[in-house]
């Protein structure tokens, strides 16, 4: 597995609320983007992929996997009640955890998962978000949903509450696929076209630089990561 990794908070906020980590010997791949009062959106994400790293390193089938994530929330949650300055803190998650030649992904909230196999892009992932709720049952268009004012909503959060619904997934990855794992920072900033022809003309750790610095030059208006890794070459 090849895969690189990079954060950018961006040209308008202060602080970094994004986080990452890529555990390459476990396979291992997850991004948080957290929300909340003072420093709990740094606290929260952080501690979502630390914790969350460590259990899954434990974990050896899907119903582990979706343990340790519930498990991760569980521990966040308990943390914002415990400290005041953490109150109502939260983080959202895009997890892929690859075993021999099972690939489990799963997300909470609005950071993505995509894949790109025979040159096309697909998002794997679904957004636990307001806006992506009202183009499923039809009240907005894709179009309308871009410039949304309610587009940040979220419904669905780690460590929100106390227990959370978790749908992993998995398939079979196959031979050169490319998987990205990124925040809204870039998504909001990049139309898909854009992504794909990046990532599929370039290294992971080149299509990672090059997402980042296009979406500064588009505004940079929200913290930016990025994972990118492809299965060329094998799983290790």
């Amino acid at each position: 597995m090849k895969a690189y990794g990079a954060t950018n908070v961006g040209k308008v906020r202060k602080n970094n609320e994004d986080a990452f980590i890529i555990l390459e010997e476990k396979d291992i791949y997850l991004l948080a983007d957290g929300m909340g009062g003072h420093l709990g959106g740094e606290f929260a994400s952080t501690m979502a992929v630390k914790d969350l790293k460590d259990l899954l390193s434990q974990a050896q089938d899907k119903e582990a996997i979706t343990r340790a994530i519930q498990e991760v929330n569980e521990r966040i949650y308990d943390k914002s009640l415990e400290d005041e300055n953490l109150a109502g803190m939260g983080t959202t998650l895009s997890m892929i955890y690859i075993l021999g030649k099972e690939l489990y992904y799963a997300n909470i909230g609005d950071s993505r998962i995509y894949r790109v196999q025979n040159k096309k892009l697909e998002q794997l992932t679904v957004d636990d978000s307001y806006v992506n709720y009202l183009v499923e049952v039809g009240a907005i268009s894709q179009e309308q949903a871009k410039d949304h004012p309610k587009k940040n909503v979220l419904l669905k959060a780690l460590g929100t509450t106390k227990e959370i619904d978790v749908f992993v997934q998995s398939l079979t990855w196959e031979e050169d696929d490319i998987y990205l794992l990124c925040s809204d920072g870039l998504t909001n900033m990049l139309e898909e076209e854009e992504i794909l022809k990046i990532i599929s003309s370039s290294d992971p750790k080149t299509g990672v630089e090059k997402l980042i610095n296009r979406a500064l030059e588009h505004g940079g208006k929200d913290n930016i990561t990025v994972i990118v890794l492809t299965t060329k070459g094998g799983a290790q």
